[in-house]
């Protein structure tokens, strides 16, 4: 869990809270949001590219 708050704090820029309330938790619940696509995108990726490996 330690990793994904230090991933967010650098690329998502989220080292200071911006704004305070609804939404400070609206920002970092759309951070959490793009990290998770993000994650699992790449997933995704490289599972194709080790069944497309197998095969060749």
């Amino acid at each position: 869990m330690e990793r994904v708050f230090a991933y967010l704090k650098e690329y998502f820029g989220m080292k200071r809270t911006r704004h305070r309330g609804v939404r400070a938790s609206v920002d970092f619940q759309l951070s959490t949001l793009a990290y998770n696509l993000s994650k699992f995108a790449l997933d995704k990726l490289n599972q194709q590219l080790r069944n497309s490996q197998q095969i060749a």
